[in-house]
């Protein structure tokens, strides 16, 4: 069975049986990772007030970087994901729904409003945009102008992202939390909201990084 890219353009097939160990591998280490999120917030390891966030950092780098060195390192790991639909990907960020619990937690102050309402609707406005630009990836009809949105929603989303890395740890109650005054970020350490910097604020790095590594899929790419 092999499985041909939809994409004009791209012209390459994965076969489905030498690959699918490769498609396995990959699922099972992000379920690892996820699990130990999930055992390391039950076991209240990443609030960690007035001492530098560690765990939360390698927590956030180390699968980041390991995805990324594979990527670049293993050809059968780049077909793997080369070979996952780019509407599927853009899909999957309406998770970002969650944004709107941030909202929630500034206007009922338990987080800080400089971190609850900028990340809280950057996370919204992505998971917004992702329905309709997904439905236009996968009904096809490509153009330059597509490519161009598809990249700046990316580059849009990963901001966001980056952006409450950094005033999450600043408005935190670590040694890093310089900018803390009253309330702190440390809801965002507590389980089960700590899954989200630990699991799926990096799983979303990654895919778009995954995305904007793949533009050139679109019609009217040229660089």
């Amino acid at each position: 069975m092999k499985y041909s890219n939809a994409l004009p353009g791209m012209h390459f097939d994965v076969d489905f049986h030498s690959s699918g160990w490769m498609r396995a591998a990959i699922s099972w280490a992000v379920g690892l990772w996820f699990v130990a999120a999930l055992i390391g917030g039950m076991m209240n390891i990443f609030y960690q007030p007035g001492v530098p966030p560690l765990m939360v950092g390698l927590f956030v780098l180390i699968p980041i970087l390991g995805f990324v060195f594979a990527y670049r390192e293993s050809a059968r790991v780049r077909l793997t994901l080369d070979a996952l639909p780019l509407w599927g990907i853009t899909l999957a960020h309406i998770w970002r729904f969650v944004g709107l619990g941030f909202v929630l937690g500034a206007v009922m102050e338990t987080l800080p409003v400089q971190f609850g309402y900028p990340e809280g609707l950057g996370d919204v406005i992505t998971a917004l945009f992702a329905v309709p630009l997904a439905l236009a990836l996968r009904d096809g009809g490509l153009t330059r102008n597509l490519r161009n949105v598809f990249v700046a929603w990316n580059i849009f989303g990963l901001v966001d992202l980056l952006s409450a890395i950094t005033l999450g740890v600043l408005y935190s109650p670590s040694s890093f939390g310089i900018l803390r005054t009253g309330i702190s970020t440390g809801l965002m350490t507590r389980f089960p909201v700590s899954l989200i910097p630990t699991f799926f604020l990096p799983l979303f790095i990654l895919l778009h990084l995954l995305a904007l590594k793949r533009r050139k899929e679109l019609v009217g790419s040229t660089k």
